[in-house]
């Protein structure tokens, strides 16, 4: 196999791939074309003149002249405007035959069949922009370049699936043009899909998919085949991925239905479906066919996708598709919550990308809400439960709609959507008594006592925490108790309590509203909510110090509120503080209004605004019930809780936390009230509702230990029993020399290295989720020491470290200024070269050897330095650097088996320096450029002594000029033999034609192609 364990056999199997899903191939140099177009205009217009032979021509050339130059001053909006021409289609006006203008809709793809419609991949296609770039794969469909592919070498460690984005984000300056028409973008090194023990998808190979304006983190992985198995390693990723997502059917399905632009205040994001989402939506859509169909039972069933998987977009794309279902001929959606702030919250979201489900409705009012159902269909309508009440004069609520084709979609399958007997969702049924009901949950459903089949019917599909967390689609969640013993640190108070309920009221009811006032009073103290504030602040701005983000208080009154908001507006240091809640004007305190506190729906849009700006000054928002449910605010990565909650309330908030955000290494709960016991209920509630693992657990528990596990491993790393965490104390001198004899150490052999910065990389990780505890605050200066060792130690490597950049997720720098006040030991500076350049290997360089302590760290820089020069010069002679290459490899190998000192290596470094050297004395003395001198030492080798110098100086002439006159783009590729065997042909005419003898024909001829391989592989963009 010609390119076995290449960059092209791993682009070649993925033709290969998707080849055998009925896609045809075309190798992108043979085009011809101009490269500054990306759409092939020929593909597409075939494929609208068999669509459309009954149009004049010329209304298909206004036709693909309209799809092809979108409108849009900016990329993302051009690309959203493509999109909807290509997902919904548009009206072209022509003349018939009898000269009567009319109008065609025109669509540019068969949805209906996917075989009627071009799928072709072409690799290498040459692009011409700001720059002329190359993109490894694209998929066209009727002529577009939807999709890209970009790969790196599986086979080799660098570069990486991360070296693939950067590579995309370059072209994106490039040849912005193809992102005109771009739907997904893939990104590969050929790793599997993922271990689901690292920290990160990307802590091993890995094969990502995601929109081209999305950012690293939004890139995701593909672990289905089927929507049913989840595939975490044991196959191929981008086997998953092809064969999960690529089917024709299936693109045809993500492109139409599963990407969204989100436009809010003109601010276009464009967002694509998870695998999960993916499968999850087109399951309900099956049972949604199922279930209004004239025998249905009306019971589409239940998505469980946890909090913050995009519950709310997977809502969408279920109503987008399902619109365009002609089974379902137009039907209504009404998608109702049980409280005013989720409908908002989800209307608002609806809105945001309603150019995927179209027009949306707000109901009001109720008599607004009955006057949408009656209408005949096509309706997404928005209300909260409580708008299917009784008038003062009705006993039963009016029919509105008796279609068969309405959709009831529950946000949160919980509470008021049960009592089928009395209540709201009994008067809802009333009013729809045809309606099929869908619930999309983000906790499980068996946390609700009413029988949940009943109401919605079985689990379609479940995407839990776990999965969430493995996948990445989440941020792993930590419990921190911190009870302030105060008046609730009284052992009786619940007997207490009960005889001052007794007096206060006689029922149950009564008794537990008393319960709760009392306990409210108690938790707002004025010494308390003093203590409660002084220790918030303390801990949030060591939790900052390492980690910027936002906090979230709950309290469990208004009131307790407003006290703590006055508390930490009195402590130093308290940065921007707002508090979200509405007010009762008739019973506030006037004083609430004054200050701001009682908030309106845009002033609380507005706070919700600066709260997801991380770099706003406002930093923490204070609660009592609001935004603990459907909001998602990226950056917020701590949650205080001052207020009892159970269930999936509970469940519900501290997923507020769980969000995406930049590195972001985990969300926290801190505990000021005593929530343990009911989060262990509400964690076995999950487990037995389909759960998996403990969604919060205790970091005294968890992260602590990891963190001090961690630590001990580094310490194992690391030479003698020095203090690390006590070298701001040292002297300069004593500092550094410890500094060089540990980092000297770890430099010994690529694995001490190595194992040194993924185990550190970890470590800060683990550090950032404990730094604010009192028992770990005081290991931050040896944290920081750790650091600066990873810093010099990367300056040995080839290029900057992935693993670094994928394991240290959110964590600052510590002390920045502090760090630059001690001075940060450069290991050039201490090897005592100025900078990294090969001319340091002399003589006088050996002879101070003996005076320097730390001759292994100065040996792995200098082969450092070396080995990227060779490898350099390399491409250009692979004659005579292959033994330069294998003896640096060979003298190394020696050096860590240490069989000779580090003295003797230097100087074997400096005698392959020299012969390095005299390799521009060669170019002079033979007159020969350096590109020529490579073939000469390639033809050379085995006839040397059978043909003189000169003659073989003017043969190497004729040699290479005769290479380059027959290159042409891609030409050792396999499917390029054509143009291989021309250059193959013109090499042997000139060896004929200079005299060289017949026996020695063939060898040379196989030299000159071997070195004009590794010379030219990349013509022409290479040059």
């Amino acid at each position: 196999m010609p390119n076995q364990g290449t960059e092209s056999q791993f682009e070649e199997t993925t033709i290969d791939r998707l080849v055998a899903l009925g896609y045809r191939y075309q190798y992108g140099g043979d085009l011809d074309r101009d490269w500054r177009e990306v759409v092939n205009s020929v593909w597409l217009r075939n494929f609208l003149q068999e669509r459309y032979s009954h149009l004049p021509s010329e209304a298909l050339e206004e036709a693909l002249v309209r799809a092809t130059r979108p409108e849009g001053i900016t990329p993302e909006l051009r690309n959203k405007n493509f999109h909807q021409l290509f997902t919904r289609g548009f009206e072209q006006k022509y003349r018939n035959a009898a000269g009567v203008e009319t109008f065609e809709h025109i669509y540019l793809v068969d949805w209906k069949d996917p075989k009627t419609n071009d799928f072709c991949v072409v690799n290498q296609l040459t692009i011409r922009g700001q720059n002329d770039r190359r993109p490894d794969i694209l998929i066209y469909l009727n002529g577009f370049p939807l999709v890209l592919f970009e790969l790196k070498n599986p086979y080799e460690e660098e570069p990486s699936t991360l070296g693939a984005f950067n590579q995309v984000q370059h072209y994106k300056a490039g040849i912005s043009q193809l992102f005109d028409y771009n739907a997904l973008v893939v990104v590969s090194d050929g790793g599997v899909v993922g271990n689901s023990t690292d920290d990160t998808p990307l802590a091993s190979g890995s094969t990502l998919h995601g929109m081209w304006t999305g950012t690293w983190e939004w890139y995701a992985p593909w672990k289905s085949i089927n929507g049913r198995d989840i595939v975490e390693s044991s196959i191929g990723a981008m086997k998953t991925l092809i064969e999960g997502l690529f089917p024709k059917e299936r693109l045809l399905d993500y492109i139409r239905h599963f990407i969204a632009f989100e436009v809010v205040n003109e601010k276009i994001e464009k967002k694509g479906a998870k695998y999960h989402q993916f499968f999850g939506v087109r399951f309900a859509v099956e049972e949604a066919v199922r279930a209004t169909r004239p025998d249905g039972d009306r019971k589409i069933g239940v998505i469980w996708h946890t909090q913050g998987s995009g519950k709310s977009l997977s809502m969408a794309y279920f109503v987008a598709i399902l619109r365009h279902s002609a089974a379902m001929e137009n039907p209504t959606f009404v998608i109702q919550v049980d409280r005013t702030d989720l409908d908002e919250q989800l209307h608002d979201q609806f809105v945001a990308v309603r150019s995927l489900v179209g027009e949306v409705q707000h109901a009001e009012s109720v008599d607004e809400l009955r006057s949408l159902l009656r209408g005949e269909g096509g309706e997404v309508i928005f209300s909260t439960i409580e708008k299917f009440r009784l008038d003062e004069k009705e006993a039963v609520h009016p029919v509105l709609s008796t279609r068969r084709n309405l959709i009831v979609i529950a946000d949160e399958a919980h509470r008021t959507q049960y009592g089928l007997t009395e209540g709201f969702a009994y008067q809802l049924r009333r009013a729809l008594p045809n309606a099929s009901f869908i619930g999309f949950t983000g906790t499980p459903v068996s946390f609700a006592t009413a029988d949940t089949q009943a109401v919605f019917g079985q689990l379609i599909h479940t995407y839990d925490m776990v999965q969430s967390r493995k996948d990445h689609s989440t941020v792993p969640i930590y419990y921190e108790a911190r009870l302030i013993k105060l008046e609730l640190a009284n052992e009786n108070i619940n007997t207490d309590l009960e005889e001052v309920t007794e007096e206060i009221g006689s029922t149950i009811a009564d008794r537990e509203k008393a319960k709760w006032a009392a306990m409210a009073e108690a938790a707002g103290t004025k010494e308390r909510i003093a203590e409660l504030a002084a220790t918030i602040l303390d801990h949030y701005q060591k939790r900052t110090a390492m980690l910027d983000g936002k906090a979230l208080i709950v309290c469990m009154t208004r009131r307790n509120c407003v006290r703590l908001y006055d508390a930490l507006q009195k402590l130093p240091g308290c940065p921007e503080v707002k508090i979200v809640m509405t007010g009762n004007l008739s019973e506030d305190p006037p004083e609430w209004s004054q200050a701001g506190h009682i908030t309106t729906k845009p002033q609380r849009d507005a706070i919700k605004a600066r709260m997801k700006d991380v770099k706003d000054p406002l930093k923490i928002v204070i609660v009592r019930d609001m935004w603990l449910t459907g909001t998602d605010i990226p950056c917020l990565h701590t949650l205080y809780v001052d207020k009892p909650m159970k269930g999936h309330t509970l469940m519900q908030a501290i997923a507020r936390v769980n969000r995406i955000f930049s590195n972001k290494p985990g969300g926290l709960i801190v505990d000021f009230i005593g929530i343990g016991d009911q989060l262990r209920d509400a964690t076995k509630k999950y487990t037995q509702g389909g759960g998996a693992g403990e969604p919060a657990p205790k970091i005294d528990e968890t992260a602590k230990a990891v963190f001090l596990e961690l630590l001990d491993d580094v310490r194992k790393m690391l030479p003698g029993s020095d203090n690390y965490g006590h070298w701001r104390t040292m002297s300069n001198i004593e500092f550094e020399d410890m500094f060089n004899q540990a980092c000297g150490d770890l430099m010994e052999t690529d694995e001490q290295r190595d194992g040194f910065l993924t185990v550190e990389g970890k470590l800060n990780a683990a550090f950032s989720l404990v730094n604010h505890l009192s028992s770990c605050i005081g290991f931050a200066d040896e944290i920081v020491f750790y650091q600066l060792l990873r810093k010099q130690l990367l300056k040995t490597t080839s290029g900057p470290s992935q693993k670094d950049e994928q394991k240290v997720k959110a964590v600052r720098q510590l002390l920045d200024t502090s760090i630059e006040s001690k001075g940060v030991v450069d290991i050039f500076q201490a090897a005592g070269i100025e900078k990294p350049d090969i001319s340091i290997l002399d003589e006088r360089f050996l002879n101070e050897v003996p005076a320097q302590k730390q001759e292994n760290m100065r040996v792995k820089l200098l082969a450092k330095i070396l080995s990227d020069e060779i490898h350099h010069r390399e491409k250009s002679n692979v004659t005579r650097y292959k033994t330069f290459r294998e003896m640096l490899e060979d003298t190394l190998r020696k050096y860590h088996n240490r069989a000779i000192q580090a003295a003797d290596v230097i100087r074997l470094l400096i005698e392959i320096r020299k012969d390095i050297d005299c390799e521009q004395q060669r170019t002079k003395q033979l007159n020969l450029t350096s590109e020529e001198l490579a073939f000469y030492d390639a033809v050379s080798q085995n006839v040397a002594n059978l043909y003189d110098q000169q003659f073989l100086c003017d043969l190497v002439r004729d040699v290479v000029q005769s290479v380059k006159r027959n290159l042409k783009v891609d030409w050792t590729k396999p499917h390029r033999e054509d143009v291989m065997a021309g250059v193959r042909s013109a090499v042997k005419n000139v060896l004929r034609r200079r005299g060289v003898k017949a026996e020695h024909l063939e060898p040379l001829t196989k030299q000159v192609i071997i070195q004009a391989e590794a010379m030219f592989r990349d013509w022409p963009l290479a040059a």
